[in-house]
């Protein structure tokens, strides 16, 4: 019998996915979920800071709230995968991580 590599990759996602879906039913896994959303509660409270803020000050708590809400919605919604998604699609990106980055370093 020949297994195809499209075969493989189903597999293996199914695995992923099956995994995921047993942890995030999980009492950990619930209580991993619970802290994604405690992730963007401090988002919000950290964009709310930037309210007050002026200039590149406000700009960077902005990237820094931006970045960490998506962060805690990666966490928050492991269980909410559809099929054909990842949790890596929900996660903030390497570009998103560099202008964080770069936003925090105007301020020094």
């Amino acid at each position: 019998m020949k297994i195809t590599q499209f075969q493989i990759r189903n597999l293996v996602e199914e695995l992923i996915r099956s995994e995921m879906n047993e942890f995030s039913s999980s009492k950990p896994g619930k209580s991993f979920m619970r802290e994604g959303d405690r992730i963007r509660s401090s988002a919000r409270k950290i964009y709310e800071l930037s309210e007050a803020q002026t200039g590149k000050m406000r700009g960077a708590l902005v990237s820094v709230a931006d970045f960490v809400d998506k962060l805690g919605g990666s966490i928050a919604s492991i269980n909410d995968l559809e099929e054909g998604s990842s949790i890596t699609d929900t996660l903030p990106s390497v570009q998103e991580l560099k202008k964080l980055h770069k936003a925090i370093k105007t301020l020094e």
